[in-house]
């Protein structure tokens, strides 16, 4: 077996290799002069090759380049390609919203299974049942909610982890598990004279504890940085932010330590300046079981 590492995740391709025990091949990318992708993967392949591409942004050029490396792998003479998307574009367009619109993560999972893929991982992808509903190929969904939480351990006074919205409360409930700590998610409340609307913990006490607010991804930061500057106002003592995939765009560090968020961490699924924990390990282990 080997790992082939695209120019999006050679970081975490690199560690996944070594756990793995299996050679790393970097892929050759170009781009001609019309705009249009090249990519090879150098020397023949024989039997089960895992390919590690993140679609982190520019989403669209990634997801071409993912969908040529597949085939060439395949071309190459692999028998089994497992796709290692540790960021998995487009999936928060799960529904037609509205009508005329396209359920854009199922275009993209049917694309990368007709390319020629085997099976597929991805990391905290939004709906995870999104991927039971449009794959027919063995896929793992890989939350590494304990890798962020163990971050924080011992670092946090009387903590509190708390989701942004009810419906991550999964992931707070298991920060929690690991930090001992009560968890909760955010409810917005709007003043019926001034019409102004407060972001604020459903029912826990915040005043002076330490608050980890945590989700899947950070895009533009505005959510937590209302629900931080919120909790401060509460008594909270310090406030930290921790997500999955750290996107980080439209000044979202900028803003979230504007509004007094004390640290932000993110895990390695995007490379940004905040990636301090890596999935390699969960992700290592999902390869190993659709490959057993």
């Amino acid at each position: 077996m080997a790992v082939i590492a695209t120019s999006s995740s050679l970081g975490l391709a690199a560690k996944l290799s070594r756990l793995l025990s299996k050679e790393l091949l970097v892929a050759e990318e170009k781009v001609f002069p019309d705009g249009e992708k090249y990519l090879r993967i150098p020397g023949r392949l024989e039997g089960d090759v895992v390919i590690i591409h993140s679609l982190h942004p520019p989403q669209d050029e990634r997801f071409m380049q993912l969908l040529l490396a597949v085939d060439a792998a395949k071309g190459a003479g692999a028998s089994r390609v497992v796709v290692v998307a540790p960021y998995f574009a487009y999936a928060r367009q799960d529904k037609r919203f509205l009508e005329g619109e396209p359920v854009s993560v199922g275009v993209l999972l049917r694309a990368v299974e007709a390319a020629g893929a085997d099976a597929l991982v991805v990391v905290d992808v939004h709906k995870p049942s999104s991927l039971d509903e449009w794959l027919r190929i063995p896929h793992r969904n890989v939350l590494p909610i304990k890798e962020l939480a163990s971050y924080f351990q011992g670092r946090l006074r009387d903590p509190v982890v708390l989701a942004p919205d009810r419906g991550a409360l999964h992931r707070a409930q298991l920060a929690a598990q690991v930090l001992g700590a009560e968890f909760d998610y955010l409810e917005k409340s709007r003043d019926r004279v001034t019409g102004e609307v407060k972001v604020v913990p459903r029912s826990v006490n915040v005043s002076g504890r330490d608050v980890l607010l945590i989700d899947d991804i950070i895009s533009t930061g505005g959510t937590l940085a209302a629900a931080a500057r919120e909790i401060l106002a509460l008594g909270a003592g310090r406030v930290y932010a921790a997500c999955t995939h750290a996107l980080l765009v439209s000044g979202a560090l900028d803003k979230l330590y504007a509004a007094g968020v004390e640290e932000v961490v993110a895990t390695d699924t995007v490379p940004s300046p905040v990636s301090r924990v890596s999935v390699a390990e969960p992700v290592a282990e999902a390869v190993r079981e659709l490959l057993s």
